[in-house]
């Protein structure tokens, strides 16, 4: 073994300490936000089961009105394969807030070491390959969502062997494309979205940038194979009626819009494209010289950036923008930033050093705001002390003075509750039915109330939410306890821009009403 490899294999084996240890301190420190318990409730219905269905008898899992499940209340939200790795995780070591996130987290490991390989297997460099990894790793965004009870570390794992199995159809084409469907397949009943995104990147930078008639056929049997075989089950969840449902919210202007704010989130979060772009035409106009636009690396290069576009436009069709539809093109950014900075240490091992540091220290989010901060320095300082959010005190609050059999309304984050009360608990934006419900003897309003949703009967039933809390909920009958907690709206939301490193100073404060007792 030469000196470069075990070199090489010494660092791989570092990052992935060092990845241990961003990925699992205090993994059940802060609660599960909405979306999270979702998933974990949906898990335990699946152990009493076998299925994802909405209704247990008592609690009601919906945050879309009532579209999310169908008239037998089986989910039909989302894919259910992050629901059953729950589940697993659930059955063998018993239901709780480290549990529902530990399947992800190894998921959020292993993507280390296979963006080390895919990277090699791209551009059969070592040290790019170490850098790739390294970016990857270093990410913030990436490590707050794989630490997350949800899909996304789940994608991200995909996108990476989806990338490799692409990248290898030339060298052994039929096993290749077994891999490239079974990868895409896992992506697929991961997150629709995300599949259709990462379909059109292949598609689009094999035409445009490395077409090869001898792959075409196997490259086309990949992406069709994953979407025959699980057309059954696209159909039963809806794929047609939702995607209807979205595209007629959508507009050109609004589709315009959201594809520059996806760059931007690119920009501020993953990718500083100003910056190594600004490094390349340094180093180009400095040694006089233009990109070989034949070599296997530029196309290689080229090829990803094409991904990453077909991947924005598709993604920009859905109304709604969130960093979360762009997991799947870390592996790829990651891949372009390695592939760069190596360009640019062929000329200056300085330059390549800060441009790589600039890239991956400041927060440039920060930076746009006039604000100098390290993102991985919160991230740091998070994971190593205890940040309490909302929906954390209110549930000390309740399961110290709840009496058991009581009722909780709460306007917004009702699956939390659901999760870790056990109490009778309504409200949240499932339009679940108040209309001959007893008086709750806690209710819980936020101070936004609740979010503007989009799915059919939400509006209305929002009015008929605020009725019925003037007509039941008054102050004689109620007494008002203040909590002194700040109201961050999502316990551990990902999304960057909207986290919460640390507790936050001046935000609303909670507000609880008990019913009096008799």
């Amino acid at each position: 073994m030469s000196a470069e490899r075990i070199w090489a294999n010494s660092t791989v084996a570092g990052l992935l300490l060092l990845a241990a240890l961003l990925i699992f301190p205090n993994l059940d420190d802060r609660y599960l936000w909405d979306d999270e318990a979702e998933t974990a409730l949906l898990a335990k219905n699946v152990l009493r089961f076998g299925v994802p269905v909405a209704w247990d008898g008592v609690s009601l899992i919906s945050q879309e009105c009532g579209s999310d499940y169908d008239i037998n209340y089986l989910w039909r939200q989302t894919p259910w394969l992050p629901i059953y790795l729950t589940a697993a995780s659930f059955a063998l070591l018993d239901a709780g807030t480290f549990t529902a996130r530990l399947p992800f987290a190894l998921l959020g490991l292993l993507c280390v070491p296979s963006m080390y390989v895919l990277a090699r297997r791209v551009f059969a460099d070592r040290a790019t390959a170490l850098i790739a990894a390294g970016s990857l790793l270093l990410s913030v965004p990436f490590l707050l969502h794989v630490r997350q009870c949800r899909y996304y570390s789940v994608a991200i794992f995909a996108a990476i062997w989806i990338l490799y199995f692409f990248f290898s159809l030339r060298r052994s084409p039929r096993l290749a494309a077994a891999g490239l469907a079974l990868a895409l397949s896992v992506l697929l009943h991961t997150s629709q979205l995300l599949f259709f995104g990462a379909a059109a990147g292949l598609a689009l930078g094999f035409l445009i940038v490395v077409f090869d008639r001898a792959v075409l056929p196997w490259l086309t049997a990949a992406l069709v194979a994953p979407v025959l075989v699980n057309l059954p089950w696209l159909l039963a969840s809806d794929l047609g009626g939702k995607s209807r449902l979205l595209l007629s919210l959508n507009s050109v202007v609004q589709f315009g819009g959201n594809v520059a704010r996806y760059a931007s989130k690119i920009e501020l979060y993953a990718f500083p494209a100003l910056l190594l772009a600004a490094g390349l035409v340094l180093v180009a106009v400095a040694a006089g010289t233009r990109m070989a636009l034949g070599a296997a690396e530029t196309r290689a290069g080229l090829f990803l950036v094409a991904f990453v576009v077909a991947h924005v436009l598709v993604v920009a069709t859905v109304p709604f923008v969130f960093f979360r539809y762009l997991l799947t093109l870390l592996p790829a950014l990651a891949l372009l930033q390695a592939w760069i900075v190596r360009a640019l240490g062929a000329r200056s091992r300085v330059l390549a050093a800060v441009i790589l540091l600039l890239a991956l220290v400041p927060d440039r989010a920060d930076l746009v705001n006039g604000r100098l901060s390290v993102t991985l320095a919160k991230y740091v300082e998070e994971i190593t002390h205890h940040v309490q959010g909302p929906l954390e005190g209110i549930v000390h609050h309740l399961k110290t003075s709840a009496r058991p059999g009581d009722r909780v309304f709460i306007s917004y984050g009702d699956l939390p509750l659901r999760f870790y009360t056990g109490l009778e608990v309504r409200g949240g934006q499932g339009c679940q039915s108040l209309a001959g419900w007893p008086a709750p003897d806690w209710v819980i309003v936020r101070y936004f109330f609740r979010f503007q949703s989009t799915a059919p009967g939400a509006t209305a039933d929002t009015e008929r939410t605020l009725q019925y809390l003037r007509a039941n909920v008054t102050l004689p009958r109620y007494r008002r306890v203040d909590l002194p907690l700040a109201d961050t709206i999502w316990e551990n939301i990902p999304e960057p821009g909207w986290h919460v490193f640390r507790e936050p100073g001046e935000r609303p404060k909670v507000t609880l009403y008990v019913k009096a007792r008799e």
